[in-house]
């Protein structure tokens, strides 16, 4: 898991490899949304690629979750689920790991779990049961669209967050200052990025590397801060797609990761403070970056104010699917059910709400799902998803 989250900052900016591989070939593997690409990197996925099992328990009332599939599922699915749990109320408490044979996973063969997640290509999700299950994209991406101009899009935004904002500026002198220097780029990387994403991530914090951040993001992309009174108070990275059209914020953090940052508002008016700086500067789009299909994250709950379309991520991971099973009827699986409701695929470019309930669990319809491609939701009784309950 080394590339996937080490933020030590080792690697000055001559480095140009990891694990031997140039930096720009990594990358462009991990993220290129060039169609001969993902075509390569989808075959390797659903013939080569060693899939991996896990089962995570939690004590005392979590249910026992388990992920099997592609690798990369681990930092997203099974970690967001873990997430779900937690905050709930029941911490992790043990994991164990090992690998499946394709035979095997799509025969039937899945993790010994209350709840499991399948992460596989979508054709071999459409192939498994339908039956106490759903399947759910893998990563969505959360893109506000900027071409209909500034009164158009500023008016989608939440009338909250637009009197929210307005009332700082009246307080603050805020703004959005570009920088092209390495030196800028290590004090973001090191000052803001880092310490941000331990503070908020813990031991399951995900980040791009520092040398392939600079190599990769900075040097193409854009690193701006926000600032107060002429003061960095929080930054960001961001990549440009190629076409000029898209700007996609990648990496940010506020200033020591401090709380008091938080309650300063670095965070919250960054966002702002991007989309116009972005529509000021010709970008169509303004992608705020990825989350998986659970609703009760916070980030989501945060980023749909700004009236963002949701899109299947740009990159390999826009083909996978989430086949979500419910193995057991247990009365923690119905609490973490109800309290997270999920994004479903409805066609190709709409997606729609599904919330669990039961008759002594109404469904969490506080948790909001409404986007301009996700109009719709639907509730599922758990008497008629869940499995019938053993005999003792």
């Amino acid at each position: 898991m080394k590339g996937l989250i080490d933020m030590t900052g080792a690697g000055g900016s001559g480095a140009s490899t990891a694990w031997g591989v140039p930096l720009r070939a990594r990358y462009a593997w991990e993220q290129s949304d060039h169609p001969a690409l993902l075509g390569v990197r989808g075959a390797l996925q659903r013939h080569l690629v060693p899939l991996v099992s896990t089962v995570s328990s939690a004590d005392p009332n979590g249910p026992s979750l388990g992920y099997a599939g592609v690798p990369v599922g681990i930092g997203r699915v099974r970690q967001t689920l873990e997430a779900c749990r937690e905050a709930g109320g029941a911490p992790t408490t043990a994991v164990r790991r090992g690998r499946v044979r394709r035979a095997d996973l799509f025969g039937g063969v899945l993790p010994d779990a209350d709840l499991v997640a399948v992460g596989c290509h979508a054709e071999q999700a459409a192939e498994l049961p339908t039956e106490h299950a759903l399947v759910l994209p893998f990563r969505l991406h959360l893109v506000v669209g900027l071409s209909g101009g500034r009164e158009q899009w500023q008016r989608a935004v939440s009338k909250r967050e637009r009197q929210w904002f307005s009332a700082r500026r009246k307080e603050r002198v805020w703004a959005f200052d570009v920088a092209t220097d390495e030196e800028s780029f290590r004090f973001f990387y090191r000052r803001m990025h880092v310490p941000t994403m331990r503070s908020r991530h813990g031991a399951r914090t995900r980040s791009e590397p520092e040398a392939s951040a600079l190599e990769n993001l900075f040097r193409s992309g854009v690193l701006a801060f926000v600032t107060v009174d002429g003061e960095r108070v929080a930054g960001v990275l961001c990549r440009r797609s190629a076409d000029g059209a898209t700007i996609t914020v990648r990496l940010l953090g506020v200033l020591d990761g401090t709380e008091e940052m938080y309650q300063l508002g670095a965070m919250k008016a960054l966002y702002h403070l991007l989309l116009e700086w972005a529509d000021e500067h010709g970008y169509r789009n303004v992608d705020l970056g990825g989350m998986e299909a659970w609703l009760s994250r916070g980030l989501f709950q945060w980023k749909r104010r700004f009236a963002p379309r949701l899109q299947l991520a740009p990159n390999h991971l826009g083909g996978l699917r989430v086949w979500f099973h419910a193995r057991r009827d247990t009365p923690a699986v119905r609490d973490f059910l109800v309290a997270n409701p999920v994004l479903e695929l409805v066609g190709d470019q709409e997606f729609g709400a599904v919330y669990f309930h039961d008759d002594q669990r109404p469904a969490r319809l506080d948790l909001a799902h409404a986007c301009p491609n996700s109009p719709g939701y639907r509730t599922v009784h758990l008497d008629d998803f869940l499995p019938a309950r053993s005999k003792p």
